[in-house]
């Protein structure tokens, strides 16, 4: 099953069309493309849905390997590595399947992934992800919409397990 449509909508939900957030350390983003942090992706003027869409693509779902890992843990994954970095991102995964964390998604990550339940990994991504924004300087200002975000994020990962999860388990 291959969930980036699902994936990518969901995230560009959550990031918002456009936003110069003065406390935001990325500046001005469209599509949460940060125009300091990607300045390619701003040559020629704010980059357009289907160019975010393979941005997105290339640089959060292939890189963290999401289309080899179970449906519902691509999407804790990919939705993880946006605001956090495909490293982190990694690491977590890495955590809840109880191999070397080394940030790096290679052949024995996706062979645990491929033999475990994905619920027990998108709850501990979840939490790793929650905890991970506890510790930031910004949290006060933002806290409550990464969280929410998490636990969207987690309800949508769930649904999408095969087989039909309940989100509830």
């Amino acid at each position: 099953m291959n969930n980036f449509n699902t994936a990518f909508e969901f995230s560009m939900e959550k990031e918002g069309y456009e936003s110069n957030d003065p406390d935001d350390a990325g500046g001005h983003t469209r599509f949460g493309i940060s125009k300091k942090y990607h300045p390619k992706m701003w040559e020629n003027g704010p980059p357009s849905w289907e160019q975010a869409r393979e941005f997105y693509r290339a640089e959060f779902w292939n890189r963290c390997r999401c289309p080899e890992l179970p449906s519902g843990v691509d999407i804790a994954v990919f939705d993880a590595a946006i605001p956090s970095g495909t490293d982190d991102a990694a690491r977590w995964l890495q955590a809840a399947l109880k191999v070397k964390v080394d940030g790096v998604i290679g052949s024995k990550t996706l062979l645990a992934a491929s033999k475990v339940r994905p619920e027990p990994i998108i709850r501990a991504i979840t939490i790793s992800r929650q905890q991970h924004y506890a510790t930031l300087k910004m949290y006060k200002k933002y806290g409550d919409g990464w969280f929410g975000r998490a636990l969207d994020c987690y309800s949508l990962a769930m649904a999408t397990v095969e087989g039909g999860a309940n989100v509830c388990e």
